[in-house]
């Protein structure tokens, strides 16, 4: 663009030249001075490809030369000068920016402001009719500066829409490769997934070949925890948000499934409620291997061969980032002190650290206030 207004101004001030030269109009060296600098600038810009200089150059001789102009000569109107006025404030808005157009206006304001307060009388008193030549030349320089307006406007309204459709192709590319990306991941997750699933089947087979119903019950506990991995994953490749997962469906399947593994041969009835919408994956996989663990307790310690309920909350605290995770069973738990020391609660205990948080227990009632490791997210 820099390129195509220096040319411009290169062939309008030539013709000027050539137009005040045969009609011997008095302001001739503003625009020999005008050519020269429009033919420099195109040298300079042809070898430095240096824009900026080139507008910078077009502006502040601009400014000089038009208000040198309209001060020095008292006798002829200036009401083109006016004209070219403009084209420099296009130049500095388009070119150099906003405040630099600003600056422009104010300048060229002040200026202006000078010339009616301590020149416009003197140079009405001694302004002279123009001859035809004279108001020839005025209508050419009237034409040829409109159509410098004209194109300067022309100029930033193409290259805007350039710029448009250039962006909403860039945003197409970005929007095909995220979706792109978005597939590769969800089928990296399913494949994860799938894998789980097959560690867990193995671990089924294994589980049936041993007598001992200890060992039976320990194979049992790491599938559980393998399959809240594998359901997380299953989780991410069937959201279309995958940087975060809704919670309550997610504990609602993680509960059925659990229960359903345990096949304890009564009915377990899981109630879920959550103030919270979506966890990200930080949050998600220490909170659904905590909960594995407390239905698997629950499952194990509380209820013998009779019905049983469980419910868990999810709450929001009242700092940022907290949450409050409220789960209790309507069992009568059966343990020892051996059973405070086992596996499973050391495991709740790593868990709640993982989630930087603290939990107290009141019988069968767990309390958890932990952190939202994803503060993020919307939750």
């Amino acid at each position: 663009m820099a390129w195509r207004i220096t040319f411009v101004f290169f062939i309008v001030f030539a013709a000027l030249t050539v137009t005040f030269t045969l009609n011997d109009n008095p302001t001739i060296p503003i625009i020999y001075i005008s050519f020269g600098i429009s033919f420099s600038s195109l040298i300079y810009l042809k070898l430095t490809k240096k824009y900026i200089h080139i507008y910078w150059f077009f502006v502040l001789t601009g400014i000089t030369l038009i208000h040198y102009a309209i001060n020095s000569y008292p006798n002829i109107s200036h009401y083109v000068d006016f004209f070219w006025l403009t084209s420099i404030i296009l130049i500095a808005f388009i070119g150099l920016g906003k405040k630099v157009g600003i600056t422009c206006i104010i300048i060229n304001g002040l200026g202006i402001t000078y010339f009616f307060i301590f020149n416009l009388n003197a140079q009405i008193e001694v302004i002279q009719p123009y001859s035809n030549t004279q108001i020839t030349s005025n209508v050419i320089e009237v034409f040829l500066s409109l159509f410098c307006i004209s194109y300067l406007l022309n100029q930033h309204q193409v290259f805007n829409e350039h710029l448009s459709r250039q962006l909403q192709t860039a945003n197409i590319d970005l929007s095909k490769k995220n979706e792109e990306n978005n597939m590769l991941v969800k089928e990296v997750h399913h494949r994860v997934k799938n894998n789980l699933q097959i560690i867990t089947s193995l671990l089924r087979l294994q589980k049936g070949e041993i007598k001992s119903e200890e060992t039976k019950r320990h194979f049992n506990e790491a599938i559980n925890r393998i399959l809240v991995m594998s359901l997380i994953h299953k989780k991410l490749y069937q959201e279309i948000d995958m940087a975060n997962i809704v919670i309550k469906t997610y504990l609602e399947d993680l509960s059925t499934d659990v229960i359903k593994i345990s096949n304890m041969g009564y009915p377990i009835t899981a109630e879920i409620n959550s103030e919270v919408q979506k966890v990200g994956l930080k949050t998600i996989v220490p909170l659904g291997l905590l909960i594995n663990e407390l239905l698997s307790n629950s499952i194990k310690h509380a209820f013998g061969n009779s019905d049983g309920f469980i419910s868990i909350r999810l709450l929001k605290g009242t700092h940022n980032n907290e949450l409050i995770l409220i789960y209790a069973d309507d069992g009568v738990w059966i343990e020892n002190k051996a059973d405070y020391s086992s596996f499973g609660l050391g495991l709740i205990e790593t868990l709640t650290e993982q989630l930087e948080g603290t939990y107290t227990r009141n019988n069968s009632e767990y309390t958890f206030t932990i952190q939202n490791l994803d503060p993020q997210l919307i939750h």
